[in-house]
């Protein structure tokens, strides 16, 4: 099954951030899966037996030297972003709100 997952790295007790969110989106890129990298949240997606072993050892890597929370957020009904595509048409009743 396609899935597409939101997540969020926090690591804490920590004097520098970057490094554990760093490692784990190598990790994700490692399994050959795609991650766009925001500042509150990333996006990757895939078949969710390999987003799921990727995350397993995310988790398992990350947590060996930090404490961590991960947060993340599956959908099997969420487009995938393009990088570069136009945004989404507004409905119809969109376009009428903003002529008001």
């Amino acid at each position: 099954m396609f899935i597409e997952v939101q997540f969020s790295v926090y690591p804490l007790r920590e004097a520098q951030l970057s490094p554990v969110i760093e490692k784990a989106v190598s990790i994700l890129k490692s399994f050959d899966l795609p991650v766009e990298v925001g500042s509150m949240s990333s996006v990757t997606y895939g078949d969710s037996e390999i987003v799921f072993k990727a995350f397993q050892k995310v988790y398992e890597e990350v947590a060996l030297n930090s404490h961590v929370v991960i947060i993340m957020t599956l959908s099997n009904a969420c487009p995938v972003p393009v990088k570069g595509s136009p945004p989404a048409e507004s409905s119809a009743e969109d376009k009428s709100e903003k002529n008001k």
